[in-house]
């Protein structure tokens, strides 16, 4: 049986760069929803989920967190996070963050030291990065597959569920190749749309 999903959801979160992440999903020729954290939605009407970057406003921070950290436990889904998406997925799985000394900004050379799924094949991406905050650790159940110079944490996975984060903005598609996570992570969550009767 063929699955009747057809649209992505993106979460906005207030991205500087979410006008680039639209056009890019309308370039690879996807269908999608925009919503807000903390608006209702039922999961399993959608594809896969993308977690913009952004920022979270300080008076309903904590009850943001909560709310993602519901929506994390509870799909199946394929899911991205971009840059604050990163830090989301860490923040529920138990990671470490702080505040860079100097932050990343512009497009950087990043490492991955193995073989990242939504980057199959490729050693090293050049990305765009727009952040003062990083991932210092993973927390029991995130893995690490990408390095810079300045931050160790750019690219995790899940090490169960299809969750997946980055710490730069693979949307921003100046002089960098970011955009193959997006394609991959396109791609994988399409494949999911044969279910088993």
């Amino acid at each position: 049986m063929v699955c009747k999903k057809k649209n992505f959801l993106v979460l906005n979160n207030g991205s500087e760069t979410i006008d680039n992440l639209y056009l890019m999903l309308r370039e690879f020729n996807v269908k999608f929803e925009v919503k807000n954290p903390g608006q209702y939605f039922n999961p399993e009407n959608y594809l896969g989920i993308i977690i913009s970057g952004g920022f979270l406003p300080r008076n309903s921070y904590r009850e943001l967190l909560s709310w993602y950290r519901n929506l994390l436990s509870s799909t199946s889904l394929p899911i991205l996070g971009i840059c604050l998406g990163l830090r989301i997925l860490g923040y529920h799985y138990g990671a470490r963050i702080r505040r860079m000394g100097e932050g990343e900004n512009g497009v950087v050379k990043i490492f991955f030291h193995k073989d990242y799924p939504l980057a199959p094949g490729i050693k090293e991406l050049k990305v765009y990065e727009l952040h003062d905050y990083e991932l210092i650790s993973t927390g029991e159940s995130l893995e690490n597959y990408a390095s810079s110079e300045k931050c160790r944490i750019q690219a995790v996975k899940h090490k169960i569920k299809p969750q997946y984060g980055v710490q730069f903005h693979p949307e921003v598609n100046s002089n960098n190749d970011g955009k193959i996570v997006i394609k991959n992570f396109i791609k994988e969550c399409l494949k999911k749309t044969k279910e088993v009767p």
